[in-house]
């Protein structure tokens, strides 16, 4: 997935980012007979759709607008593998999502009423039913709301799934070159051009899906309300014993856990680390990774003395004011399409997103699930 533009060269689209969003996108849009160029500026799932571990796939403590989009997600991920000519990389485990105060169980209770309006599976469990899920739990849980139809996906092998298949439709990815240019010529987006002067012409549009790097690609167009972060992973060196088997969220603690091969755990949940503007990459703080280490612990105290094998905040992840993804045309620009501000939760909406983009771009009507996404929305 590699080689060097041509000057000039030309495709019916340009797709900026080889995430799992771009090469998703250039999966559907070469399906659909479309000649796709996909560009990025490094290698395929080496940024936020790549790192250690395994992502959440869920459904359980979304925000009301991205249901819609999970609810239909439930019925790809089980099978997405084969669709996309891979071994598995997904795993339906269910999702508790715990709660320790009369607070949080307030808030509990709002959450699944939205969620059974959405018909998304979920269980009301108090502590009893939840230990008997979950033996290890702290006692000071009160209770879970349990999506079975939740689970984990191993994302860099989904990316790299998405890339290899939309080659094989006939869409081109290239890696190691960086877009710097967005070209639009009479109110039209006409291509792109790279870091060293080629320039890739768009027939029909540009898609710039490049994560962390879309507002500033857009910014001579318009200005939206995101920033980036780079956000820690841990995966524990091998224990004896794995003593939980969901995957884990919690309503006030910052704390993500899933299991990791058979022996191994992973926790998150969005603890910071620091980004190095000299080397480009992100690096963990101490205070961070003893910091989520300690949650995981209240959480499930048998992960007392959990020694770290790998820490990991190399890569930006973009947050939108409002937590929600912005998915939008450019403003004032025909032919012109961006997606960024995943949050750190954009993995398990992501198969239908790239195909409601796709028919968006090819029809060029903008499809009803993706309205509640628009930058309008802050208007």
């Amino acid at each position: 997935m590699t080689g060097s533009a041509l000057m000039n060269e030309m495709a019916d689209f340009v797709v900026v980012g080889a995430g799992v969003y771009g090469a998703g996108v250039a999966l559907h849009l070469a399906e659909a007979g479309a000649d796709v160029v996909v560009l990025d500026s490094r290698e395929v799932a080496t940024q936020a759709s790549g790192g250690p571990g395994r992502r959440g796939v869920r459904a359980n403590g979304r925000d009301v607008r991205e249901l819609p989009l999970m609810q239909r997600a439930y019925d790809t991920w089980p099978d997405l593998h084969e669709r996309l000519g891979a071994d598995p990389f997904y795993e339906r485990v269910g999702q508790l999502l715990v709660f320790e105060s009369e607070k949080d169980a307030d808030v509990a209770r709002a959450q699944a009423w939205v969620q059974h309006q959405h018909k998304i599976p979920t269980d009301w469990l108090t502590k009893d039913p939840l230990l008997e899920r979950e033996p290890e739990l702290s006692d000071a849980v009160r209770g879970a709301l349990f999506c079975p139809l939740d689970g984990v996906a191993r994302h860099a092998d989904v990316t790299r799934a998405y890339a290899r298949a939309a080659e094989r439709a006939g869409a081109k990815v290239r890696t190691g070159e960086p877009v710097v240019e967005l070209i639009i010529e009479h109110g039209r987006a006409r291509g792109v051009r790279t870091a060293d002067g080629h320039v890739v012409s768009a027939r029909k549009g540009v898609m710039v899906l490049a994560n962390s790097s879309v507002a500033q690609m857009i910014a001579a167009h318009m200005s939206i309300p995101v920033w980036n972060e780079c956000l820690q992973v841990l995966v524990s060196k091998p224990l004896a014993r794995v003593p939980f088997k969901h995957l884990i969220g919690h309503f006030s603690r910052t704390i993500s856990l899933k299991t990791e091969g058979v022996d191994q755990v992973m926790l998150s949940g969005g603890w910071p680390g620091q980004w190095n503007d000299d080397r480009h990459v992100g690096e963990t703080l101490p205070q961070s990774v003893a910091a989520n280490v300690a949650e995981g612990v209240a959480l499930v105290p048998a992960l007392a003395g959990i020694e770290v094998s790998e820490a990991d905040a190399s890569h930006l992840e973009t947050m939108a004011i409002d937590r929600v993804p912005i998915i939008d045309r450019v403003t004032g620009v025909d032919g012109a399409w961006f997606a960024c501000g995943w949050c750190g939760h954009g993995w398990a909406i992501a198969p239908t997103i790239v195909e409601l983009l796709a028919e968006w771009a090819t029809t060029n009507q903008q499809p009803e699930l993706l309205r509640p996404f628009a930058l309008s929305r802050f208007n």
